[in-house]
């Protein structure tokens, strides 16, 4: 699955700080693909969207690097006297292309019980 995020970027751009300020400046319109489906966790547990963190990015090659980030996520269920809140580290990589950051998402969201059939 892939999460774009469409820019005036130059295609050979390799200076990671500008690419870590383009793409945090407009991580909320890609956080759910990079947050993946919450719902292996609990169907109680919910994004905290505004918690994006870029800890770094890091050049892979001609036009990829790797992105190592934060978010955060909680879980609310009063009936089960839980509210706590989690942190996730995750890594994407991602691509330079003609005006765009194309992101190479894995996509876990969680099988129907139909498609387990």
């Amino acid at each position: 699955m892939q999460a774009i995020i469409h820019s005036d970027i130059a295609a050979d751009e390799a200076d990671c700080g500008k690419l870590q300020r383009l793409i945090q400046e407009n991580i909320l319109k890609i956080a759910d693909a990079l947050a993946g489906d919450l719902q292996w966790y609990s169907q109680n547990a919910k994004l905290v969207t505004d918690s994006f963190k870029i800890n770094s990015i890091q050049p892979c090659g001609h036009n990829r690097f790797k992105m190592l980030y934060d978010f955060t996520w909680n879980l609310f269920n009063p009936c089960l006297d839980l509210n706590e809140t989690f942190t996730r580290s995750e890594e994407v990589m991602f691509r330079i292309a003609a005006g765009s950051l194309v992101f190479e998402v894995i996509d876990n969201t969680r099988p129907s019980p139909a498609d387990e059939l």
